[in-house]
């Protein structure tokens, strides 16, 4: 009997020490919702490790893409001195290959060099010498982008707005110039406000900007335009493609139909023509007819700049760098490069 008792006492001072039954499922819910904060906190630092692990990974395949496509263009520079003393650029010559891929480890290279004077230079329509007021007589330049856009069925009219506005793009003052002409006012008021830079255009997508392009005049024009960095620089006629041939029957004066400039290109020779008047020559201009010497002064048998594209593949990552290059004093050198797309 005194056991029992003694047991009753034991048992109702344990349960007096136990807790209630809702603070127990309190405290275990506080375990649980630590448990679970520490797993959020142990995954999310696992994600951050691995993330900046493959950030860290792809950062250093794309600098080591980066150096191959500097590589590519070295090649390319020295491709370009081989011809740095040929009074002749043709698209016989090395540097014009389509075919260019060098294996490398984990990927491979390939090279593509383009003539950028196989294409109009907008910034020849510039003419920095003319007063202010003063309406000059239109350049053989002039002339023949109003007659490329005639061959591509777009109106005079729209050939001498787009001429219009990029010379006020181009030019230093602030005041409009002529029945087209547009300065900072006219863009500052814009829903999106920009000003002209008031120097020569660097890349033809700044025709957009000012031309205000019309259903698909931008697809049809761009194609035949580039933007280099001087202002008289010549058509090299042995690097037109049969695709050009509006380009030259336009600077030729549009004196020969689109079809019999192509015939003309496709019997170019091999080695090209050695001269302008070598070139004139196989014209075969009817009535007697000749190109001025204004005309001829745009079209020439060399070239002096070049865009080069160095397409690496590395690891499964692609990168791809644009350079632009100037050949003087017998080397080629790159004064501008763009990366990704050019668009």
């Amino acid at each position: 009997m005194f056991r029992a008792a003694a047991y009753s006492r034991h048992q109702r001072a344990r349960l007096a020490a136990r807790p209630p039954s809702g603070q127990r499922g309190a405290a275990l819910l506080m375990v649980l919702m630590m448990v679970a904060i520490m797993l959020v906190l142990s995954v999310a630092l696992v994600d951050g490790v691995r993330y900046n692990s493959q950030r860290l990974l792809n950062q250093r395949f794309m600098d080591q893409a980066f150096w191959y496509a500097l590589g590519g263009e070295r090649i390319a520079a020295f491709a370009l001195e081989d011809i740095a003393s040929e009074a002749v650029v043709t698209l016989g010559q090395p540097w014009a290959r389509k075919d260019i891929v060098f294996p490398i480890d984990g990927g491979s290279v390939a090279g593509l060099i383009v003539d950028q004077q196989a294409c109009f230079n907008v910034n020849n329509l510039y003419q920095p010498d003319v007063e202010p007021g003063v309406d000059p007589p239109p350049t053989a330049a002039e002339q023949g982008f109003i007659a490329l856009l005639e061959n591509l069925e777009i109106s005079p009219q729209r050939a001498e707005f787009i001429i219009g506005r990029l010379r006020d793009w181009i030019d230093e003052d602030f005041s409009p110039e002529g029945i087209y002409g547009a300065e900072d006012l006219s863009y500052t008021g814009l829903d999106y406000p920009y000003m002209p830079p008031n120097r020569p255009i660097d890349s033809i997508t700044e025709l957009d900007l000012f031309a205000e392009f019309e259903e698909d005049e931008a697809e049809k024009i761009k194609p035949f335009l580039c933007a280099l960095p001087e202002s008289d620089t010549a058509l090299n006629v042995n690097t037109l493609t049969v695709e050009d041939a509006p380009l030259l029957a336009a600077f030729t004066g549009n004196i020969l139909p689109v079809e019999q400039i192509e015939a003309l290109i496709e019997a170019r020779p091999e080695d090209g023509w050695q001269d302008i008047a070598d070139f004139v020559s196989v014209l075969g201009l009817p009535g007697g007819q000749t190109l001025t010497g204004e005309q001829l002064q745009t079209l020439g048998v060399d070239s002096n700049y070049f865009l080069g594209l160095a397409d690496v593949f590395y690891e499964q990552r692609q990168m791809r760098v644009y350079s632009r290059f100037v050949i003087k004093n017998g080397k080629a050198v790159a004064y501008a490069r763009e990366y990704g797309e050019v668009f």
